[in-house]
């Protein structure tokens, strides 16, 4: 007895094409899914390191400044004095004002964007062999202005480290629409109040046409904020 094999019609390969396209189309977009969540991963993975590790950079200098000397969302000075206040200013009152820019006293924190649009923090510290002789003095002032223009100067003169801690940063989103900016919060922006710091910034990567990003928020308290004399007097 002769068995006679069937051939496929045309509306049967018809309909195994497309259950075919629709499976390969079903694995591909569970693949390309899967890879956006690895990528995502991945980037998130990246951000808590690198987080830790400028959180960690940020708390020690909290954890030495004295005062916050100057604010804005793009720049911060830092004075971490070598001394005590009590110390400073037991040799005559001119002394509790006087900050020695040789002994590594101020610390500038600046959200710097580079030529590739992206940002970077930038940490500015005064190389002592630069500052010419009998010039390492500067004296207290709550007028963010007056440190602004010193920035100005010594970095004009070569006279400040320029040393990168962070690079490849984005601005990070407020609510659904992103900043202009990486940026620094404080809990005041007057000195003699101020006694925190922090950062918001975002991580961004590139998975194909679209855009992974991690926002990042750190602050850090100054443990052992001490204020100037001139913070008490009246209409201080």
């Amino acid at each position: 007895m002769s068995t006679t094999r069937r051939a496929f019609t045309l509306i049967e390969l018809m309909i195994a094409s497309v259950i075919t396209t629709a499976i390969a189309a079903a694995v591909i977009a569970l693949i390309d899914g899967l890879a956006g969540a690895l990528a995502l991963q991945d980037l998130r993975s990246e951000a808590i390191v690198r987080g830790a590790g400028l959180q960690s950079h940020l708390g020690l200098l909290s954890l030495k400044t004295r005062m916050t000397l100057a604010l804005s969302e793009q720049r911060v000075l830092l004075w971490l004095p070598a001394e005590s206040l009590e110390e400073s200013g037991s040799g005559s009152d001119s002394a509790f004002d006087r900050i020695d820019l040789v002994d590594d006293e101020l610390h500038w924190l600046e959200f710097a964007q580079e030529a590739d649009q992206s940002w970077s923090l930038i940490e500015w510290t005064v190389k002592a062999d630069a500052v010419p002789a009998g010039q390492s003095e500067v004296y207290f002032s709550s007028d963010r202005e007056f440190w602004d223009s010193l920035f100005e100067q010594l970095r004009d003169t070569d006279q400040l480290r320029r040393s990168p801690i962070a690079v490849h940063l984005a601005p990070p989103l407020d609510g659904a629409v992103v900043s202009a900016s990486p940026r620094f919060v404080w809990q005041s922006d007057a000195c003699c109040e101020n006694h925190s710091i922090g950062a918001e910034f975002a991580f961004v990567a590139l998975e194909g046409d679209a855009e992974l990003r991690s926002d990042v928020r750190m602050e850090s308290a100054l443990a052992f904020f001490d204020r100037h004399p001139i913070c008490t007097e009246p209409g201080s």
